[in-house]
């Protein structure tokens, strides 16, 4: 990337529309839930017609059946490092809508903020890099080759980034700009994470004759022993990191 002052950069900046695409991404109900049918598509969909719009050609990799990473590569007008700039396009779950006070995705603005479920985790970042980056190719300073990737199923598995590192689209590039909010902060490391799913099997008794059944609570309450016990021996072995913390193991 080139030089270019954020003030130059910010002439190049829809603002009105990345303010629209942001609102029509919080819209779309992109959570993963097969019971209803509901995946990132629709959202991946909104991804694919903006860039085609801006004149890219978008790659769709689909992880898994309408599930699609959506990558686009941009060239800039001499050779240079390779940048990435990663969002995701799906979302937690709302839950009950009634605890909520607003529609979770009627993507409304009030006094200023965009309410909805994603519009900050991440539907606003999602927006915000895509006419980031427009801005960028329109002011002629992009250098070297920017990767946009708009990723399925940060808030699960992690399938889509996964799927995006073990087919080469990061190879060569010399760092990633994730446009993930983080309470106002910029990181500049991240955590590693182990994922594990446990589960425990009974078998059903009357109440009156339990040791004719098999309770698993007790069981249940040996490996939460065990996970405190196992993450005070960690912290222990282990440095605090200034940037990160401790250690933690979070059933």
């Amino acid at each position: 990337m080139d030089a270019s002052s954020p003030n130059e950069l910010l002439h190049y900046l829809d603002t009105d529309g990345l303010i629209d695409f942001a609102q029509r991404l919080v819209r779309i109900r992109s959570v993963n839930d097969p019971s209803s049918g509901s995946t990132e598509q629709d959202a991946a969909q909104a991804v694919i017609e903006l860039a085609t719009g801006f004149g890219w050609t978008p790659i769709v990799d689909y992880v898994r059946p309408g599930r699609p990473n959506v990558i686009i590569r941009l060239h800039g007008s001499a050779p240079g490092s390779h940048l990435i700039f990663e969002g995701h396009t799906d979302v937690v779950s709302e839950g009950s809508r009634d605890l909520w006070d607003f529609d979770p995705f009627g993507g409304d603005i009030v006094e200023g903020r965009l309410l909805g479920r994603g519009s900050a985790d991440m539907k606003g970042g999602l927006a915000a890099m895509l006419y980031a980056a427009r801005a960028l190719e329109l002011s002629g300073d992009l250098v070297g080759t920017l990767t946009l990737a708009a990723l399925v199923d940060e808030e699960e598995l992690m399938l889509g980034v996964k799927d995006f590192v073990a087919k080469g689209y990061a190879e060569g590039a010399l760092g990633a700009i994730v446009c993930e909010p983080e309470a106002g902060e910029i990181c500049i490391t991240q955590k590693g994470a182990i994922r594990l799913e446990v589960r425990f099997h009974g078998r059903i008794s009357h109440g009156a004759m339990p040791t004719q059944g098999i309770n698993p609570i007790p069981a249940l309450m040996d490996i939460l022993d065990f996970a405190q016990r196992t993450e005070l021996q960690l912290q222990t072995q282990h440095d605090t990191d200034p940037l990160l913390g401790a250690i933690s193991i979070t059933p």
